[in-house]
């Protein structure tokens, strides 16, 4: 009796030394323990930041919870800004019933390191002379183990067909991706001086 586990109602008899009694119900209450099932939100690249009170991250737990987001499993320490999560963690969601009733879980944010590509500008050549904005010169000092991609167009949808022989002047882009998809794209001016002509009039 010091440890009903079950709801429901019970009997508590009460006797004095002459043998006489009454006894009375008492109902004892459990509430079920709700459970919080987590999904941990796809990585993202910074500046951008992870929204953990999406749905979608705690799909599959005990319907109509209430949530609340903390920083430590005890949670204790609440986290101030769960749709804007900009560092890379585990925190923690907790789903409480209308009767109190909780469960925490972890969550885990992936935040990757946005990568830095450092450009120098090639030498300028002259027609007919193309210039190679694939050479490791033109990216050197880059947030190592880049692959690197060429475009026409700051917004990189327009592929540079031949980055190894551009044959005219003008402001190419280079993109730097990491493994993890993380990118950043920088100018790079391509000059092609034209070649000058001379022309010759015999003397008489």
């Amino acid at each position: 009796p010091n440890a009903v586990a079950a709801s429901g109602t019970y009997y508590i008899k009460g006797s004095n030394a002459a043998g006489c009694s009454d006894i009375k119900p008492v109902v004892v209450t459990i509430n079920p323990k709700p459970t919080v099932t987590i999904t941990n939100p796809a990585a993202t690249c910074a500046p951008g930041t992870v929204d953990i009170t999406v749905a979608a991250v705690t799909a599959g737990s005990t319907a109509g919870l209430t949530y609340t987001y903390f920083t430590d499993a005890a949670g204790t320490l609440t986290l101030a800004t769960p749709n804007a999560v900009a560092a890379s963690g585990t925190y923690y969601i907790k789903g409480s019933t209308a009767s109190g009733c909780s469960d925490i879980k972890p969550v885990v944010v992936t935040i990757n390191p946005k990568p830095t590509v450092t450009i120098t500008n090639p030498a300028a050549t002259c027609a007919p002379g193309t210039v190679d904005i694939t050479l490791a010169a033109v990216t050197a000092g880059s947030t190592a183990g880049l692959t690197f991609t060429y475009f026409t167009d700051a917004a990189a949808t327009l592929v540079l067909g031949t980055p190894n022989s551009v044959a005219a002047s003008g402001t190419y882009y280079i993109k730097g991706t990491t493994a993890s998809g993380c990118s950043d794209i920088k100018p790079v001016v391509v000059t092609i001086n034209p070649k000058p002509t001379v022309t010759i009039t015999n003397p008489a």
